[in-house]
């Protein structure tokens, strides 16, 4: 079996959230502008906007993508809201690097199904 890289898990656990799914165009909107919402405010901040806007779907595959590239502790929605708040400042850097990165990839897929 090869070894895969995170982002190869990454791209991978993200195709299988997104490749099935009826897209809505809140969904896809909000998944197009999660990254930008990262860099600007940070991890944190952008979590808690999605929870408010109840993008909890997002959230949830922001997740799954996160745990297959080894974030255990940010398996689901809730826990990764946690793992922002809770987390040392290494490991919060770590998680925020790899979730914009999750982010991405959730958007091109997401750019990928709408052009279909």
């Amino acid at each position: 079996m090869a070894v895969q890289t995170n982002s190869q898990k990454m791209a991978q656990a993200a195709y299988e959230q997104i490749a099935e799914r009826k897209l809505d165009r809140e969904f896809a909107s909000f998944a197009r502008s999660f990254p930008s919402l990262v860099h600007a405010c940070g991890l944190a901040q952008a979590v808690a906007f999605a929870k408010a806007k109840n993008r909890e779907q997002y959230l949830g595959d922001l997740a799954a993508v996160l745990k297959a590239a080894g974030h255990s502790e940010a398996a689901s929605a809730n826990s990764l809201e946690r793992a922002t708040r809770e987390h040392s400042v290494t490991a919060y850097v770590r998680l925020s690097r790899n979730a914009l990165q999750a982010a991405g990839w959730l958007k091109r897929y997401v750019e990928a199904v709408e052009q279909k």
